[in-house]
């Protein structure tokens, strides 16, 4: 039943030629290859296609095109063709900076397009970009995701791995985004404007008049964000709480890309993330998709020739934000957005339960205690809230291309016209108290307005065709409706983290202490019961359910990738990590080095002096530049040598073993007094003994008391979705347009116009 909203998706993708840009004028009409794809057949047949000429109904699904341009493409196209590729390349611009960046294929492919013909050569190019196996699969959605996700790379791959084709302009005219992202948008647009569950024989229903789905800008988050950062004691307790958002955001975006499209997610963009390629690969365990690496055949699939296996460090990198920005079909708004909550909340607990399993089971942590406890399940159960919102792109369906403006329409743009004006009056005293108006204003100068409304009379009067104007102005307006409306549901809760009876967290004061008995049990009975370290625990902390998954994250890796625990220490930096930078200073001097081997060597002899032994003596830093095979020699003993207070918790004796586990079982409260002093001053005289050996190295400034902080907010970042901080639209123009537009037969006011613009941006750049 999905297979129409998966068709739509292809065709969007490929509305528009793979290598558009370096089409002449003549090649950049056309579609990309979708009739030649087996699983567009049908399309073909019945005449589907959504730019044919009969009177279909599917000329609806074009208005994705249109509705993912540019802002003011109308406008500028109305005044010349685009710009040719040519010797010097094309100009491009930053979509948010502005900044210029020429875009050129490297010298033999430059040459080798420049002396052929140009349309017979990009197209028979183009024809070899698509694989047989997909050329010829059935499934609509692998097709899709192949598309998506592997043509990028199969085009570069053809101009010998030139990356710079993922930057080739949409538009020439107005070259500030990628081909491969208006391609994209396109496709989501697509899918929205079909509907999700579309049958053919519903087909037979569609006309002019009847009412179609409404495209939807759909956002979701989930709270409470930095509590769960901020409750932490060790560094990894730090990284896990912010990969752990990581993760849980991204297998959101992965069930809901699943099901809608890659294409679907706005924000963040899934493309060459290493999470969705690892699923993407290898699948995810019992949800029945096992990844596309591999082929019916047991070989390598046609996948993993443009998609290589993320790497450790790519996979354990947290980014994926808390917010995620969605278009989606009307109808498929709110089961998407269950299907998120359900997801989020299923992958916590699942985190939550392989942490249970690994204290519980392998190492033996808290007898008693049942992962069903509400200690444990019933504060995990209440840990995150969600929420959503959602505006519909446009108030008709039939009518989305609202800026498509005939005879019919010139009153209403005439209205429009006038609002843009009213934005750059003179605000009144009103208008500047309330600034969060003037921050949302669109970035239209009054130069840009009069060439609009030059433009728009001489396509409405001298030709009388209709004139496209500013479809792409929606985005921060339903961006910024999104965020206000989302805003006002978080504002609205109610939801307060639940009450806590008994002994809390000594990290965040926050939720109950994780212990198998009643409410009421002494905090003697419960402090006991954290003595026992099992690997993870200093023996002093007591943690709530959230900060013991946190701890115990490291853990259970292995089971969420299939990777070896032991590599996982290259991504713990500590504190200790100072010494890098200290070592990375004196890099070359022999003295400074010498002095740190000799330091860590006296250390690690003393703590056997002791009768203790580290519990990993050869742990990675988790620091690049330490951890290269170049610096190998860097690397025979650990930063964290030169810090006693850190290394109390790696050290490992049977004495200290011993006096745990007698601390556990012994009943008598006075001998369990006695073996927690001796504990203590065992862990003392240790700590003792090897800063004696510290401080006869490094007197006065060890390296380990080196740090660099490093703070960074992400709270702008709506300012960048509402289109804030982007630019007038005049600095995204090549530089080319300006002399075609001077060399045209252009009406001179029109030409007037378009040069007082241009005059604007060159006085603006001089600045």
């Amino acid at each position: 039943m999905t297979q129409i909203f998966w068709q739509a998706k292809i065709w969007g993708l490929l509305h528009d030629p793979a290598l558009k840009a370096l089409h002449d004028n003549s090649g950049r009409g056309g579609n990309s290859f979708w009739r030649d794809l087996v699983v567009m057949q049908d399309w073909v047949q019945n005449g589907w296609d959504p730019e044919a000429k009969s009177g279909k109904a599917w000329k609806h699904i074009h208005l994705a095109d249109y509705i993912a341009s540019a802002s003011d493409r109308g406008a500028v196209g109305s005044l010349t063709t685009p710009i040719n590729y040519n010797d010097q390349g094309l100009d491009t611009h930053h979509l948010l900076s502005a900044t210029p960046r020429q875009f050129k294929l490297h010298s033999d492919a430059h040459q080798k397009l420049m002396q052929s013909k140009r349309g017979e050569f990009l197209e028979n190019l183009e024809k070899t970009l698509l694989p047989p196996e997909i050329k010829l699969e059935t499934d609509a959605r692998k097709v899709f995701w192949w598309l998506w996700r592997c043509l990028p790379i199969a085009t570069c791959k053809a101009f010998d791995n030139d990356e710079s084709l993922l930057l080739m302009p949409a538009e020439t005219r107005l070259p500030d985004s990628s081909i491969w992202d208006h391609a994209s948008i396109t496709a989501a647009l697509a899918g929205a404007l079909t509907g999700f569950n579309l049958k053919p024989e519903d087909l037979a229903h569609w006309n002019k008049d009847s009412q179609k789905e409404l495209p939807h800008l759909v956002s979701f988050t989930f709270t409470p964000i930095q509590e769960l950062i901020k409750a932490s004691r060790k560094m990894r307790d730090f990284w896990a709480g912010s990969w752990i958002l990581h993760y849980l955001s991204a297998r959101v975006c992965w069930a809901l890309a699943w099901k809608y499209g890659p294409d679907s997610v706005l924000y963040p963009s899934l493309f060459q993330q290493p999470l969705i390629d690892h699923w993407l690969l290898h699948g995810l365990p019992n949800s029945g998709f096992q990844g596309w690496a591999k082929d019916k055949n047991g070989q390598d699939s046609v996948f993993r020739e443009y998609i290589a296996s993320p790497q450790e460090a790519g996979l354990l990198t947290a980014g994926f934000p808390n917010v995620i920005v969605m278009l989606l079909p009307e109808s498929k708004v709110q089961a998407a957005m269950q299907q998120a909550k359900a997801v989020l909340k299923e992958e916590w607990l699942r985190l939550g339960s392989l942490v249970f399993k690994n204290l519980h089971t392998d190492r033996h942590w808290m007898p008693g205690l049942t992962e069903e406890h509400k200690t444990w399940s019933g504060w995990l159960d209440s840990q995150w809230q969600t929420y959503w919102s959602a505006v519909p792109i446009g108030h008709n369906a039939d009518e989305l291309k609202t800026a498509a403006l005939g005879e019919d329409r010139a009153q209403e743009f005439e209205g429009w016209q006038d609002q843009l004006y009213q934005l750059y009056r003179i605000p009144s005293q009103k208008e500047k108290k309330d600034d969060s108006r003037l921050k949302a204003l669109p970035p239209f100068t009054p130069e840009e307005i009069n060439l609009l409304q030059k433009a728009y009379q001489r396509r409405l009067g001298t030709q009388g065709k209709s004139f496209s104007v500013n479809v792409g102005s929606w985005w921060p307006y339903a961006f910024s409706s999104t965020r206000t409306a989302l805003a006002g549901v978080k504002n609205a809760r109610n939801w307060t983290l639940p009450t806590a009876f008994g002994t809390r967290s000594t990290i965040s004061g926050i939720g109950p202490v994780v212990h198998p008995h009643a409410d009421h049990s002494p905090e003697s009975t419960i402090k006991q019961l954290w003595q026992r370290r099992a690997g993870v625990f200093d023996g002093s902390e007591q943690l709530n359910a959230t900060e013991v998954l946190k701890r115990g994250l490291h853990h259970v890796l292995e089971e969420l990738f299939g990777l070896d625990e032991a590599t996982m220490t290259a991504f713990y930096p500590d504190l200790t990590a100072g010494v890098a930078g200290y070592l990375r200073q004196h890099q070359g001097d022999e003295a400074h080095l010498k002095q740190f081997r000799k330091a860590g060597r006296e250390v690690d002899h003393k703590i056997q002096e002791l009768g203790g032994k580290l519990r990993n003596p050869r742990q990675a830093w988790g620091i690049p530049w330490i951890d290269a095979e170049q610096q190998a020699n860097l690397r025979p003993y650990h930063a964290r040598l030169l810090n006693a207070g850190w290394l109390l918790e790696e050290i490992e004796s049977d004495d200290i073993e011993q006096l745990e586990e007698q601390i556990e079982q012994e009943k008598d409260p006075q001998i369990q007094q006695n073996c927690r002093q001796q504990l203590s001053e065992i862990r003392q005289e240790f700590r003792q003994e090897i800063q004696q050996v510290i401080d006869r190295h490094y007197p006065s400034n060890s390296p380990a008391d080196w740090y660099v902080l490093a703070a960074g907010d992400g709270d702008d970042m709506n300012g960048w979705l509402k289109g804030k901080h982007m630019k007038s639209y005049g600095d995204y123009m090549p530089s080319g347009l300006a002399e075609k537009v001077a060399q045209s037969e252009l009406p001179r006011e029109l030409k007037t116009a378009f040069s007082e613009l241009a005059a604007q941006v060159a006085a603006k750049n001089i600045g």
